[in-house]
């Protein structure tokens, strides 16, 4: 499996350490042993998990562009794609969160077993997690398929400081970016690239979009819980 791990991170374009290889492979072990008796994810094959997990997570480290700084990643699940991108960018402080506790709790023991110094998991809603002390502090905001573009957008843009950017994963052939277009409107965003990027053994295709953020945001935005999905901007 190590071997499948270190190619596919070769054939998507990436050089990463053994090291951090290494730190891989343990927390896929770590998951795949709580995986066993607690449902993490849907995936339970290692091949799968690899593939549509990890290097699916590792795409988007190639559009970052940071080297440190603050990351956080809302509705992370297992920890994808922050975890990954967290073991592999020991100088970039993550923030994991989850509204889902047996997933918070099983990040919590990866970080304790791994020793990571740079990632933080929370089990709580983003609308709850923001206020004055995190509010605008982000550099790179992370989401991996959560939730449609028009939605999620207001529970990450108002964590990220001006200028920063916002990397999430989607399907190919969704159109999301057209339904967003009124909230990147409002919460003052703009898409500045959209990159085309697939897995490298099934060839399933992905897309990133590159959001980056030119003002701050009105403080009543992220709405209350349940808000959002209802009403979307």
């Amino acid at each position: 499996m190590r071997e499948y791990l270190k190619n596919g991170i070769e054939k998507i374009g990436l050089d990463i350490s053994d090291e951090k290889i290494d730190r891989l492979m343990e927390y896929l072990k770590l998951l795949v042993e709580y995986n066993s008796h607690t449902n993490l994810t849907a995936i339970r094959d290692e091949e799968g998990i690899i593939e549509k997990h990890f290097l699916d997570s590792l795409l988007v480290m190639k559009y970052m562009g940071i080297t440190e700084g603050k990351a956080i990643d809302i509705g992370t699940g297992a920890g994808f794609p922050g975890m990954v991108l967290a073991i592999c960018n020991p100088e970039i402080n993550f923030t994991l969160i989850d509204s889902v506790g047996k997933k918070v709790n099983f990040l919590k023991q990866v970080i304790e077993k791994l020793e990571l110094k740079n990632v933080e998991a929370h089990n709580v809603r983003a609308e709850e997690y923001i206020n004055d002390k995190n509010r605008e502090t982000y550099d790179i905001g992370l989401c991996r398929g959560v939730s449609k573009l028009n939605i999620i957008l207001e529970y990450v843009i108002p964590f990220l400081k001006k200028d920063g950017r916002f990397l999430p994963q989607k399907m190919e052939g969704t159109n999301e970016e057209k339904d967003g277009e009124n909230a990147l409107k409002v919460l003052k965003s703009k898409i500045v690239e959209i990159y085309s990027e697939e897995l490298p053994y099934s060839k399933d295709k992905r897309l990133i979009l590159d959001i980056l953020k030119t003002a701050k945001t009105d403080k009543k935005y992220p709405r209350a819980n349940g808000v959002p999905a209802k009403k979307p901007l």
